[in-house]
């Protein structure tokens, strides 16, 4: 999770959803969310993120312009200060950020986090044995922050002592006792009578429940103390570990079963993306006369079109690194095979599932529940039937990547047409699988964004050309790479 210094990210989309919900007369945004123009967002998380945006823009704003503050701690920008510095850039930037943040396809794909400030803090935890107890060692890992659940057992928190290392026979393995030994857990209510098996070497006794051992073999035991003595029936093998396996009564006892939790936290610095802009004033007058719009805004909007498209491709870029190839997909019919192109398409299904699997298998978080195809990849996807895959509306202009709809209901279904020019990938096509889940914590990549957009004053020479920087800061960090897979198209 990301953890800042103003409290645990939750706080921080509280925070955000009360912004979106106050009118800018009381310092919020709600009019960028009203239902009735359309600009609801329903989500409450995507919602608050982008109010934060909003805010993060009004803040840089102030830090340019004269700013005060309202009798209720309202930050307050003086408009005759704002339209010298910023111009009519405040009358777009907003709307700017407003339309592309939360159409941002990378929201489906992995943990947006947005950040109040220049660095942030990815913070998570492992559960590590703090006392051992039987085959649980200290210093073992029962649960991976990666990884998921570490081990197989069950006996760490009951009363179960299972396999407990008590001693080893004698070197020359020529002595067949008596053996001493002491169980580890006798405290409480001592050693429950009849649950005592002890193990050297090919040799098994057990305790019959009266003090003694079962099959005529010498000795004692003694649950109050914890101390065995046993003779085997035959010398153990040289060096033989003795191993344990009993119950204990635990009411009362102190040495119940420990876990220490490992915190493991990283800081994540904001980096910067930024482009400078070069237009004439005889060109702003050109398309003011003939199209009626200015054309600076047009511009703007360009600049953050294209920052957007270069940081998903970022992002994609550093998942496509980490994940492997689970599987292949053979693209023509296999020889022999007794149907059709269409049909074989369907085997695909069988590959997803595979590499959705291993997802689970890897994290024991989730299953893989999105993909990014290329050309390649969608061509097979897209020419499932319909009741296998349900395409989305085509919209009538895009570029960089896009939802192009659900596969089975199972996964949601972007396409990158740049995907095979990342390092390994196969020319005939490719598919990265990943997992996001419906808390902000569940997913292994966390994009931080700071400011989503911002602007240096537009600086004009006596040449009549206009200069202006657009600029964005955000910080991406890989948390679990884990959570993600790639498929191999192969001819």
């Amino acid at each position: 999770m990301l953890l800042e210094q103003a409290g645990i990210y939750e706080g921080i989309m509280q925070a955000g959803l009360r912004l979106s919900e106050l009118p800018e007369s009381q310092g919020g945004w709600a009019e960028y969310f009203a239902e009735d123009a359309g600009l609801a967002i329903k989500d409450e998380m995507l919602r608050a993120q982008t109010a934060l945006m909003l805010e993060n823009a009004k803040r840089w704003m102030a830090t340019k312009c004269r700013k005060r503050l309202d009798e209720q701690g309202r930050l307050q920008v003086d408009e005759v200060t704002r339209s010298a510095l910023v111009g009519g850039f405040s009358d777009y930037l907003f709307p700017v950020i407003r339309a592309g943040f939360p159409t941002n396809p990378v929201n489906d794909l992995i943990s947006v986090q947005p950040t109040t400030r220049r660095t942030a803090t990815v913070v998570y935890w492992n559960w590590i044995v703090g006392r051992g107890k039987g085959s649980y060692v200290q210093g073992q890992r029962l649960f991976d922050a990666n990884r998921g659940k570490q081990d197989a057992g069950y006996n760490f928190s009951n009363e179960v002592i299972d396999a407990e290392r008590v001693g080893t026979s004698d070197a020359g393995g020529v002595v067949a006792g008596p053996y001493t030994v002491t169980l580890e857990r006798h405290d409480g209510g001592g050693v429950r009578p009849g649950t005592v098996k002890i193990v050297a070497g090919a040799q098994t006794v057990y305790d019959n429940g009266n003090g003694g051992w079962t099959g005529g073999i010498a000795g004692t035991m003694d649950y109050q103390t914890g101390i065995a003595v046993v003779t085997f029936a035959g010398a153990p093998a040289a060096s033989s570990p003795i191993v344990a396996t009993y119950r204990w009564d635990s009411e009362g006892s102190r040495l119940l079963p420990e876990v220490d939790v490992q915190i493991v936290t990283s800081t994540v610095e904001t980096e910067r993306r930024a482009i400078m802009l070069n237009y004439s004033q005889e060109s702003m007058q050109d398309i003011m006369a003939e199209f009626g719009v200015a054309l600076e805004p047009q511009l703007v909007s360009g600049c953050a079109e294209q920052m957007n498209y270069e940081i998903a491709r970022q992002i994609i870029a550093q998942l496509w690194a980490v994940a492997p190839v689970v599987d292949t997909f053979q693209l023509s019919v296999p020889v022999g095979a007794a149907y059709n192109q269409q049909d074989h398409f369907k085997d695909i299904v069988y590959v997803l599932n595979k590499t959705s699997n291993s997802i689970h298998q890897q994290t024991q978080k989730g299953y893989g529940n999105w993909i990014v195809a290329d050309q390649g990849a969608s061509n097979i996807i897209q020419s499932l039937p319909a009741g296998m895959f349900v395409p989305a509306p085509r919209p009538a202009n895009v570029q960089g990547m896009h939802f192009i709809g659900t596969l089975l209901g199972q996964w949601r279904v972007y396409k990158d047409i740049f995907l095979d020019r990342e390092p390994g990938a196969s020319v005939t096509g490719n598919i990265l699988m990943g997992f996001k889940g419906t808390q902000f914590y569940e997913a292994g990549f966390v994009w931080s964004p700071y400011q989503l957009l911002y602007t240096t004053d537009a600086l004009t020479t006596a040449d009549f050309l206009t200069q202006k920087g657009m600029a964005s800061r955000y910080a991406t960090k890989m948390i679990n790479p884990a959570m993600f897979a790639r498929i191999s198209i192969v001819p």
